[in-house]
């Protein structure tokens, strides 16, 4: 199975495929639905992982549904593309399919989950309409999606594996819209299902009920996140072509972590189990296995945030053998913190001591953005390849439940 991850920058894009990616998704500029994540998605950025990354496949997500009055700029966004290394467009409005098959003919397309596709029949019509994969709406479950591939054959599945879950169904949201203005359905999503809510009842105006979760009612709106490492293989053998990893609107650190964890999960590499533990020690909420394998877990709430202990810290970047790495610097690095030093061939390190360095080779006490910092290699690692390796600070955090396959 191909393994996609979030893009979202450059630099996150970069890391994905260091870590393990087949294939990064990246957001088309004002046509995605995380419109926070596209600043850093242009041509440029884009042949620069070609070249670096030859093997790796590209997709541009155009999931967003468009209004007539954005058609004009939609063809000037695609004419852009044209020289762009995207390998196929992730799709949710069929009234799309028009200008990019006039405009990039030669490009692959693939059904976004939003289309909300939910039979054989709509996957066998948008197969004839020329998408070579889809990705079914995230409300079916797993022996669906089996009868699917079956009917379909000729067609690529794609299902999300792991990440954050939309409260709304099939992702399409109104609840932002109606508080901030701002639209989810238009990649502006505020949100506001995870802000905490209290019920007013009209004649005790200022007197606040919380909603809260008991054996026979149910509160609202924020949902748990979905992990479905432990079933890649029930997965694979229902016909599913890939799995995709939520998140480009998320950290450097989430984007290398699950990478290598789902790489690991595919390989069955020792260090498999390791980087299972690592899911854990990122911010989530309750995992849950979703409806993919109808996880009653779902369909409760999530009501607290886990696993928020490590920081990151900084990137290592590329340099000669035994040279000082340059860093680019997230937070306030000192030489005494202790840290963890994460590598894409699956080690890790801890770190109680940083020999940092300025740009004429000179010690630093710290390191900041600015001005530029180095890092020189740990002795013990000396020999290892160290570029896209992750510092993050050391802590507590682990803790929280998954519906496990074991």
């Amino acid at each position: 199975m191909e393994l996609l991850s979030p893009g979202g920058t450059e630099e996150k894009a970069r890391l994905a495929f260091l870590y393990g990616a087949d294939a990064v998704y990246l957001g088309v500029p004002g046509f995605s639905l995380r419109a926070g994540a596209e600043p850093d998605l242009n041509r440029q950025s884009l042949q620069n992982l070609k070249r670096d990354f030859p093997r790796g496949r590209l997709y541009g997500a155009l999931n967003r549904f468009v209004l007539q009055k954005d058609l004009g700029r939609l063809r000037e966004v695609l004419q852009e593309l044209r020289t762009a290394p995207l390998d196929a467009l992730i799709v949710a409005d069929p009234g799309l399919l028009e200008p990019v098959r006039s405009i990039l003919p030669g490009i692959e397309l693939h059904l976004s989950t939003q289309a909300n596709c939910t039979n054989a029949g709509a996957a066998r019509l948008y197969h004839k309409l020329g998408f070579s994969r889809i990705v079914p709406a995230r409300e079916l479950t797993l022996s669906e999606i089996r009868e699917i591939s079956d009917a379909v054959p000729e067609l690529e599945l794609e299902v999300f594996v792991h990440g954050a879950m939309c409260m709304a169904y099939s992702g399409r949201c109104f609840l932002s819209q109606e508080m901030t203005g701002r639209s989810a359905n238009q990649g502006d999503c505020a949100h506001s299902c995870r802000w905490h809510y209290a019920v007013v009842e009209e004649q005790r105006p200022g007197e606040y009920y919380p909603v809260e979760q008991e054996e026979n009612h149910l509160a609202i709106f924020s949902a748990r996140d979905l992990m479905l490492l432990d079933a890649l293989q029930e997965i694979r053998r229902a016909g599913v072509t890939a799995i995709k990893i939520e998140g480009r609107m998320k950290s450097a650190l989430y984007t290398a972590i699950t990478t290598r964890a789902y790489r690991a999960a595919l390989e069955g590499t020792p260090d498999a189990p390791q980087w299972r533990e690592e899911l854990f020690r990122l911010p989530h909420r309750p995992y849950s296995g979703g409806f993919l394998l109808e996880d009653q877990a779902v369909h409760e709430p999530a009501l607290e945030s886990r696993g928020a202990g490590y920081r990151l810290m900084a990137i290592l970047g590329k340099a000669p053998e035994g040279a000082p790495l340059p860093l680019t610097v997230k937070n306030t690095l000192y030489r005494e913190t202790p840290t963890d030093l994460l590598l894409p061939d699956g080690t890790i390190t801890p770190l109680t001591s940083l020999d940092l360095r300025d740009s004429e080779g000179n010690a630093l006490n710290r390191a900041t953005q600015k001005p530029a910092s180095y890092l020189a290699p740990p002795q013990e690692l000396a020999k290892q390849h160290l570029e896209g390796g992750i510092l993050r600070s050391r802590g507590e955090g682990i803790s929280g439940t998954v519906a496990s396959r074991r």
